[in-house]
C-alpha cells in the first residue's frame, strides 16, 4: 500500500527544481545551436561536422515527445496551449511542415543552382526546377511526419489520462 514509502514533498521546492532543470535544457539547447553555427562558419556547410549535435538535437526532441505522451503530458499541454494561443497546435504543426519543407527546398536549390551551375541563365534554371521538386517532395513529406507525429503523441497521451481517470474513480469507489 505504500505505507511506509510516503515522503513529504515541498511543491515550492519541486517546482523550482523542475524550473532549474527547464533551464538547464534551453540552456544545452542553446549550447548545442551555437555549436552548430560555430561550425557551419569554421567548416562550412557539412553534415560531417555537426552530426553530434544533430543527433542531440532530434534524440532530445523524440524523448520529451514520447515520454509527455506516455505520461499523459502531452494531450493536457495541447489543450492548454490552444486555450492560450492565437492558432491552434494542429495549425502550428501544418506551418511548421510547410515551412521546414520550403527551407530545405530553398537550401536545395541554392546548393544545385551554386555548385552545378556554369551560368547564370543555367544557375537560375536549376534553382527553380530543384526548388519545385523539392517542394513537391519535402512538403508533404514533413506535414505527413509532423501530423502523424502530432495525432500518434495526442492519443496515447489521451489514453494515458483516461485510463488514469478511470484508475482514480475505481480508487474513490471503493474508500
Amino acid at each position: 500500500m505504500g505505507f511506509w514509502n510516503k515522503k513529504v514533498v515541498d511543491e515550492r521546492v519541486y517546482n523550482m527544481q523542475n524550473k532549474i532543470y527547464r533551464e538547464i535544457y534551453l540552456l544545452t539547447m542553446m549550447i548545442v545551436l551555437v555549436s552548430i553555427g560555430v561550425k557551419f562558419y569554421r567548416f562550412g556547410v557539412s553534415m560531417e561536422s555537426v552530426t553530434t549535435e544533430i543527433v542531440i538535437l532530434i534524440g532530445v526532441s523524440l524523448y520529451y515527445g514520447f515520454r509527455s505522451s506516455q505520461l499523459g503530458v502531452f494531450s493536457d499541454e495541447v489543450e492548454l496551449h490552444d486555450a492560450n494561443s492565437k492558432f491552434s497546435y494542429s495549425t502550428k504543426q501544418l506551418i511548421i511542415g510547410i515551412g521546414m519543407g520550403l527551407v530545405i527546398a530553398l537550401f536545395m536549390g541554392i546548393n544545385s543552382a551554386y555548385q552545378y551551375a556554369d551560368s547564370s541563365s543555367q544557375a537560375i534554371e536549376y534553382f527553380f526546377l530543384v526548388f519545385f521538386v523539392s517542394i513537391i517532395i519535402y512538403v508533404p513529406f514533413y506535414l505527413l511526419l509532423l501530423f502523424a507525429a502530432y495525432k500518434s503523441a495526442l492519443k496515447k497521451s489521451q489514453k494515458v489520462n483516461s485510463k488514469m481517470l478511470e484508475e482514480d474513480d475505481d480508487v474513490g469507489r471503493y474508500q
